[in-house]
């Protein structure tokens, strides 16, 4: 059985989302350039969650994590596992 370990992120990221004109969602991220699109508004908040994950679990295997949360203001509410297990990073946005 997979465990996922949940990771609470202090932070904040701002979106500026609309419609496209075939009818898609679109999410912009400025400061993380990031751009994000999904054909319902719960599967664009879903590729959201998703695309910060992912981005934070690349940043731990480039040892980089640190520095960027530093960088943004940003914390981790506890330690994170050791050996790194899988997470999951609940960030707000």
């Amino acid at each position: 059985m997979l465990t996922i370990v949940k990771v609470e992120v202090k932070g904040n990221t701002e979106w500026r989302c609309f419609r496209a004109r075939g009818g898609s969602w679109v999410a912009v991220c400025d400061p993380l350039g990031l751009t994000i699109q999904g054909e319902t508004w719960a599967a664009m908040t879903e590729s959201i969650a998703e695309t910060l994950n992912a981005m934070l679990t690349d940043l731990i295997v480039s040892k980089e994590l640190e520095r960027f949360l530093r960088d943004r203001g940003w914390q981790i509410t506890g330690p994170l596992p050791s050996p790194p297990a899988d997470l999951w990073f609940d960030v707000p946005f």
